[in-house]
């Protein structure tokens, strides 16, 4: 790194761009504030943070968090705040702190999803005691009571839903133009939403809790690291094309994924929870494998990086299973033949690396 020393806090702001992302953030928080129902999509919030941290400066960061926690202040009060600031703050600290330090890149990226787990499962916790129930009846109190006093807002967020296809209108109610709700249509598509995501969240919060945890520490790292890449600062970061699981433990993560499904058929009960899980984690690792085999192609075949974007953004996001696929059979043939080639150089992800 040239002696170069990085910093993350104490970096100059790029004021157009400050000024851009914090019109952008008030406008778009109050669609992103529902991701507080969904683990996988509010690890979305930290990777965003930490670009913004990267590209345009701490002060970005910093009054965007602040607009965020706010919002989710006022719409489920100063215990929904609490709850927000400690699923996004930690996560950015970390992974800040992390990079200043000049931690390795893989290693920084465990710490910042470990973080996020454990900031989870506080808010997990937290909110089960206040309530006096399980975590999902709470959020579906909070939701419940979040929609009785949201006025107008409510309303549109509601129609929104309708006309999307989220939830079914009642028979015979159009809502299109709508801007104010019968209070009993409202009562009955409220109730609707509740039991679609009480059903929802039951099965899948412990997977997206993990899912969303290894990409806010893995996304959020590298958009931090390439933001001030693109600053001109120095600092690692292992290539997309390059991300790959070491020689060994295909075997080991595709036999604990086959293990774990042989006992959830066996004892469904208590296994069907861990083997969701451990497949939603599986399912993330080889889908970024997938991705970074394409990548590679790509890189080989001289197409620039606007083709590896949207490579990454259709089989991250669209094509996720497709990329799986294309994960596994990369890491069982090296189809491409990208890991004989990227072994000769050291493994990113060899757990003896820096011993």
């Amino acid at each position: 790194m040239d002696n170069q020393k990085v910093t993350v806090f104490r970096q100059k702001n790029k004021w157009g761009l400050t000024a851009a992302s914090i019109v952008a953030c008030l406008l778009l928080s109050p669609a992103v504030s529902l991701g507080v129902f969904l683990p996988q999509v509010l690890s979305a919030v930290p990777i965003v943070l930490l670009a913004l941290l990267g590209y345009a400066g701490p002060v970005s960061a910093a009054v965007c968090s602040g607009i965020f926690v706010s919002l989710i202040s006022l719409l489920f009060g100063l215990w929904g705040g609490v709850c927000a600031a400690l699923l996004v703050v930690p996560t950015v600290l970390v992974s800040a702190v992390m990079l200043e330090r000049e931690q390795p890149f893989w290693h920084s990226v465990a710490a910042g999803g470990v973080t996020m787990f454990a900031s989870m499962g506080v808010v997990v916790a937290l909110l089960s005691m206040l309530a006096g129930s399980d975590v999902v009846s709470a959020l579906a109190q909070i939701m419940k009571e979040a929609f009785a006093f949201s006025g107008t807002f409510g309303d549109a967020l509601l129609s929104v839903f309708m006309q999307t296809g989220l939830i079914a209108a009642p028979q015979g109610v159009d809502v299109s133009g709508v801007l104010t709700l019968d209070p009993q249509v409202k009562t009955e598509l409220l109730d609707t939403l509740l039991i679609m995501m009480d059903s929802v969240l039951r099965l899948e919060l412990p997977m997206q809790m993990a899912t969303g945890s290894v990409a806010a520490g893995l996304l959020g790292q590298a958009v931090l690291r390439k933001g001030l890449i693109h600053r001109g600062t120095k600092v690692e970061y292992p290539r997309l094309k390059s991300w790959r699981v070491p020689n060994g433990w295909g075997r080991i993560l595709g036999g604990t994924l086959l293990v774990l499904y042989v006992l959830a058929m066996l004892v469904p009960r208590s296994m069907n929870t861990m083997f969701y899980v451990f497949n939603g984690v599986f399912d993330q690792i080889f889908a970024l494998q997938g991705v970074a085999a394409l990548c590679y192609m790509l890189d080989e075949r001289g197409k620039s990086i606007t083709w590896q974007w949207l490579v990454f953004a259709a089989g991250y996001f669209f094509l996720n299973s497709m990329a799986v696929v294309v994960g596994i059979f990369d890491q069982s043939m090296d189809f491409a033949h990208r890991r004989e080639k990227l072994n000769e150089q050291e493994n990113p992800f060899d757990p003896r690396r820096g011993a």
